[in-house]
């Protein structure tokens, strides 16, 4: 807890679990834990995220839980200047978790009001780095490449370099971290029908920055926000699919999980089937949603979870199998 003599807060316990696999290598036990993966989360909208969110969490469902960017979403209320309740109204709501497991995060185009000033004052990620914008971590068996696609990654600038350095680094450690998730908040594949030009005009020039060097470095996953709706790809390189599943990918899989709920609500409109036979699956359902993943030395399960329910509406898990 915290305060002073006079006022304290409520006690809470955190918990902290080893960077390497957790449970059995080869076959999950209903009990082990996740990290829950959400972007896109404000203070609308978002209740029943956070509910479900927290209960995973203070069941010890969930062990850890990461944020691709847009948190809290105070740029879009007004006046620019007393909007700063926003702020702590968001971190009231997800102290329901945060203040259990680990929070990471990477910033989204709505932190960049007043040069991410909020971000950088509520959320000081580790900086090893030397940016407070992209940083990674090896947790529970998943080394995460938390990255900034608001801030340059070209190639040539220093956040690039650094995106290189740490996937190669994490690529030779795969023995005891076998698996790497790199998280952004913009898409480098999508298929939203709305928000056409963000899949067929701005991830094609982030995918000439990073999808080589993702190749390269054989990333399992990239996650990103930014749309409000939920896909997933197969596997796939340079525009297409390199299989139709999971066991031994050739490439990554891309994943849109910005559903978490916010302010402007969630998008399901998506590009029809023959225009994206990349798209292994999408969720056209209105109401919000959170994903989470488990780790062992041989597959990556995902599952999205359905907000008002609990339950899981989509599931694949990755199979790794022995050299």
């Amino acid at each position: 807890r915290c305060g002073n003599p006079s006022t304290f807060s409520n006690v809470h316990k955190f918990t902290v679990q080893d960077p390497y696999v957790v449970g059995s290598l080869k076959q999950f036990h209903a009990d082990q834990p996740w990290i829950g993966v959400i972007c896109d989360m404000g203070i609308e909208k978002s209740e029943n995220t956070i509910a479900s969110l927290s209960k995973a969490v203070q069941t010890g469902v969930v062990q850890a839980v990461v944020h691709g960017g847009d948190i809290s979403y105070a740029n879009d209320y007004k006046p620019a200047g007393s909007n700063a309740y926003v702020w702590q109204t968001y971190f009231d709501s997800v102290s329901q978790f945060a203040s259990y497991v680990p929070y990471m995060t990477c910033p989204g185009n709505h932190e960049s009001q007043f040069d991410f000033a909020g971000y950088n004052n509520w959320l000081p990620m580790p900086n090893a780095s030397g940016s407070s914008f992209y940083h990674s971590f090896d947790y529970m068996g998943v080394h995460f490449t938390m990255f900034s696609t608001e801030h340059n990654f070209s190639n040539g600038s220093a956040q690039h370099s650094w995106i290189v350095t740490d996937l190669r680094q994490a690529n030779g450690n795969r023995e005891k971290v076998p698996w790497i998730v790199v998280v952004g908040h913009r898409p480098l594949y999508c298929s939203d029908l709305v928000l056409l030009k963000r899949c067929t005009e701005e991830a094609p020039v982030f995918r000439s920055y990073v999808e080589a060097v993702f190749n390269e470095y054989k990333v399992d996953v990239y996650i990103n926000g930014h749309n409000h709706q939920y896909e997933r790809s197969y596997p796939m390189v340079n525009g297409k699919a390199t299989q139709k599943d999971y066991v031994n990918p050739k490439a990554p899989v891309y994943i849109v999980d910005g559903a978490a709920g916010n302010t402007e609500s969630i998008d399901p409109t998506f590009l029809p089937e023959a225009l994206a036979p990349w798209r292994a699956h999408h969720s056209d359902w209105l109401g919000t949603s959170w994903l989470r993943m488990r780790a062992g030395q041989q597959s990556l399960q995902l599952q999205l979870i359905n907000s008002e329910t609990d339950k899981v509406s989509d599931e694949f898990e990755i199979q790794r199998t022995a050299d």
